[in-house]
């Protein structure tokens, strides 16, 4: 859900603030408006391997008063913290597939360093290693037993979660036909995973029509670095032409922006994760199924897919 809807009448809910291709300003000045809603328990989600204005959304959570714990982990899905340095599957995230990103370049696999530039140092935060789930869960526990405000990616997020005693979703789902998949990311991991698909594959300049099991539509590959404007465009045709289509049973969403733009401001039930960190929602009676650029492994999708 974005940032433009009431919270009321729900238990938890995750409002998305689409800061991470706003100045640091407009980052910071959302930031401060949200969390100044009325809740019990709040955690603050970023990026997994770094990206966006989180430092500063971090500097506009510490100027409102909160003590922050930065938890930089999700080792189910290959991220976790070592002596104050992120990995994505042992790599440091500044050296991974995930550092070139052409609209939000990795400067740093050191939090502390990002948090230091954004002018953090001096103030209530810590960087908490988490090299693994044990790790996670009891930086989780410490963070929730001290009142402090937990910020980190998905998983650390569910270890929070967990804190709270309730058991993990066990549920399982068969995806529904015929099902649509949208790539509009052009991380290598994703462009990987769509060409191991055994199925009709179109891209945006191509009239495609929707197969009685499973379709893709992705982006062409650019000849040079897009810019903030020609992906968010990208991601407006892939979102038009994709709500246009014929009733699909599953939507496969490939991309943050992209999913952005498929769903504006429409709200969806969370119902569980079909794969770690693979979640899968109701969109109003459809399935939608998101996956961020860098999730999974060459065959993840493919694996799922065929399942």
């Amino acid at each position: 859900m974005t940032a433009g809807l009431e919270i009321a009448g729900s238990d938890c809910m995750v409002i998305d603030l689409e800061t991470r291709h706003d100045s640091a300003a407009l980052a910071a000045q959302r930031v401060r408006k949200i969390h100044q809603t009325a809740a019990r328990d709040r955690c603050h989600k970023i990026d997994s391997v770094l990206r966006g204005n989180w430092p500063h959304e971090v500097k506009a959570l510490l100027d409102m008063g909160f003590a922050i714990d930065v938890v930089p982990s999700f080792p189910d899905a290959g991220r976790r913290c070592l002596d104050g340095v992120v990995y994505v599957d042992n790599v440091p995230v500044a050296e991974s597939a995930s550092a070139a990103d052409a609209l939000n370049p990795i400067k740093s696999s050191r939090p502390m360093e990002l948090l230091r530039a954004a002018g953090c140092m001096d103030r209530d935060v810590r960087v908490i290693d988490a090299n693994d789930n044990n790790e996670l869960a009891k930086a989780a526990q410490r963070c929730r037993a001290e009142g402090r405000m937990l910020v980190g990616p998905s998983g650390a997020i569910q270890a929070f979660a967990a804190t709270f005693g309730r058991p993990p979703s066990r549920q399982e789902f068969v995806l529904r036909t015929p099902i649509l998949v949208v790539c509009g990311s052009l991380h290598p991991v994703s462009r990987t995973q769509i060409q191991h698909l055994q199925c009709p594959l179109y891209t945006l300049n191509e009239t495609f029509q929707i197969s009685d099991y499973l379709t893709v539509l992705t982006t062409i590959e650019p000849t040079r670095t897009p810019d903030l404007n020609a992906a968010s465009a990208t991601a407006r045709a892939l979102a038009s032409l994709s709500n246009s289509a014929a009733p699909v049973g599953t939507l496969v969403v490939i991309g943050g922006d992209t999913a952005a733009a498929i769903l504006g401001n429409e709200p969806v039930k969370v119902l569980g994760n079909l794969e770690v960190a693979i979640p899968v929602s109701d969109r109003n009676g459809q399935l939608l199924v998101t996956k961020g650029g860098g999730i999974g492994k060459p065959d993840t999708l493919l694996d799922l897919l065929s399942a």
